[in-house]
């Protein structure tokens, strides 16, 4: 388990309520919900691949998996197409220090060149953003923290580094959403955006 994992956890338990029958997109050890497991790590499911889920369901569920998207639109409307009438769909982005590199930055830039997670096919290609989210509690603890960091301005930030942002409004186009925003950590920061919400 890592570090962040119990307060990830209970972050989840507090807001994801899955429904019927339901898909869990990402990794095992992630997950405290029953469910098709689609696991990256196994390879039976890439999310910049043409994949499919074996069938439609009342919930999808996807944690710290969704940042390797390439194309998140797409993502957001593949999620769509596969659940049921009012189906549900829990899925998060994370900015920070997941891998704990000496040369800090916000999210996917290292000594000005592009880092990827775990395998060069996981790349850290997008986020989700509005810019609502900087009066969020959380993010403005996260803001306060990465100050040290030399980040004054964490929405330049985010569009400056991040390859790929994904507008909260366009997940409005198919879900009724709400959000929640998670701040961990002073030295190495993270935050972690949780969007949730029932198929329109």
């Amino acid at each position: 388990m890592g570090k962040s994992d119990p307060y990830i956890f209970n972050f989840y338990k507090r807001h994801i309520n899955p429904k019927g029958e339901t898909a869990l997109l990402g990794w095992t050890n992630n997950y405290q919900y029953k469910g098709d497991l689609y696991d990256l790590q196994l390879g039976n499911w890439n999310i910049n691949s043409d994949w499919s889920l074996k069938k439609k369901y009342d919930t999808i569920i996807c944690t710290r998996t969704a940042y390797f998207a390439k194309n998140p639109e797409l993502f957001i409307n593949k999620c769509y197409n596969y659940l049921n009438e009012n189906g549900l769909l829990y899925v998060d982005w994370g900015l920070g220090d997941h891998w704990r590199f000496d040369n800090y930055k916000v999210g996917w830039v290292k000594d000005n060149e592009r880092e990827w997670a775990y395998s060069e096919q996981n790349f850290l290609w997008s986020t989700v953003w509005h810019d609502d989210f900087l009066n969020h509690p959380s993010c403005e603890e996260f803001q306060n923290n990465i100050k040290k960091l030399n980040y004054t301005d964490l929405k330049e930030a985010v569009h400056n580094e991040i390859p790929k942002i994904l507008k909260l409004e366009f997940i409005k186009k198919y879900f009724s959403i709400q959000y929640d925003i998670l701040s961990l950590w002073k030295d190495r920061p993270q935050l972690y955006i949780l969007i949730y919400g029932a198929k329109k």
